[in-house]
């Protein structure tokens, strides 16, 4: 290069030619996060064991170790599910259960006993179930909330006499004036009290579903079984000239009837539990399910032929497999308000004591 003074410098006749610029990269759209799974972490020969000696005591006590039976059930079942590291709790007495077994037992015998000798005792036995039925409806909703804590933080249960009585007697009318047609509808609304008025720590749970997805499962399920009985009564009016009528009945109804009853129920709650977890938030948190319809079904076949065929030996190991697959299918959405949530739930405590909780509600085996 000459850079010597009085020397003309060279000039390049074209323009130095510039690289081109690339426009900036655009990153692609992010997926949304895919959420907390829950686990569940039963064994069959576990809970075997919880399950046998339950039975056995049950049934050796005459019904009165029921109430222990059910909460080492529950306490086994819900201290096996896992969500973030963290497993939930049930820390419910038994007395409490067996308070609300033998109120259920004594409603029972006037019903049962007394109202076959004295009419009058029957229908004022069935009108007072019906009047209470909202209330043992919020009892027992809330004594089970109060016994369930995730990250030492209790769920709880806004009670409303007026709301469980318009949802469980008023709203049940149209269902029975509608021969059915209106119990999807009710089942909607039943979920949603359910749901809507549970609290964890300060966070509100809401259900934004519509009863487009229950009128779907409940009639086709409802189609299938109707459809089942046209054929059933068609073969019964054909085979009748040449079977006994009462045996050919039995055998369909345990053949045929029953069968599709029972894969209509598991349709109509693999369909629900889709729709009624993936339209359920927690503030702003939400859910999302999963399930498949077809192996929920199948897999439910395979239990209860197992259960049938070994005479309910294998119980235990039925219910673990529906437990495990159900968890695998769901899955939780937090964001940043939840993870200061369970921080002050951890850091403060729950704020009901013990004693108050013996007052919270009875379990009535809802």
């Amino acid at each position: 290069m000459n850079d010597a003074p009085g020397v003309p410098q060279e000039i390049p006749s074209e323009p130095p030619v510039l690289a081109p610029q690339t426009a900036p990269a655009v990153s692609p759209p992010t997926a949304p996060p895919p959420g907390e799974p829950f686990l569940f972490h039963g064994e069959a020969r576990e809970y075997f064991r919880i399950w046998i000696v339950n039975t056995a005591m049950t049934i050796g006590t005459l019904g009165v170790y029921a109430a222990w039976a059910k909460v080492r059930r529950r306490r086994y079942l819900r201290g096996n599910i896992e969500l973030m590291g963290h497993r939930f709790e049930y820390t419910a007495r038994p007395v409490r259960l067996l308070i609300g077994n033998i109120l259920v037992l004594a409603f029972f015998l006037a019903y049962a006993l007394f109202g076959s000798v004295y009419p009058m005792i029957r229908l004022a036995a069935f009108g007072l179930g019906l009047v209470f039925l909202p209330w043992v409806v919020v009892r027992s909703l809330a004594f089970n909330a109060h016994n369930t804590a995730y990250r030492g933080i209790r769920f709880r249960f806004h009670p409303s006499l007026s709301a469980a009585a318009m949802t469980y007697l008023f709203q049940f009318v149209p269902v029975i004036l509608t021969l059915g047609i209106y119990y999807p509808q009710w089942s909607r609304d039943a979920r949603r009290f359910s749901v809507e008025r549970h609290r964890y720590g300060s966070g509100y749970f809401r259900f934004e579903v519509s009863s487009s997805p229950f009128y779907s499962a409940y009639l086709t399920a409802g189609g299938v079984v109707l459809a089942s009985l046209v054929c059933m009564g068609v073969a019964l009016f054909v085979l009748r000239r040449w079977f006994d009528l009462q045996t050919l009945t039995l055998a369909a109804t345990f053949g045929i009837y029953l069968p599709v009853v029972f894969l209509a129920r598991q349709f109509v709650h693999a369909r629900i539990f889709n729709a009624a977890w993936n339209g359920t938030r927690l503030d702003e948190c939400r859910f999302s399910a999963a399930m498949s319809t077809r192996r929920w079904i199948g897999l439910q076949t395979v239990n209860w032929a197992a259960i049938i065929g070994t005479a309910g030996i294998l119980y235990p190991w039925a219910a673990m497999r529906a437990a495990r697959y159900t968890a695998s299918c769901l899955r939780f959405h937090p964001n940043e308000d939840f993870y200061r949530l369970c921080a002050i739930g951890e850091s403060g405590g729950s704020a009901i004591s013990d004693t108050a909780a013996e007052f919270v509600g009875l379990d009535f085996g809802l």
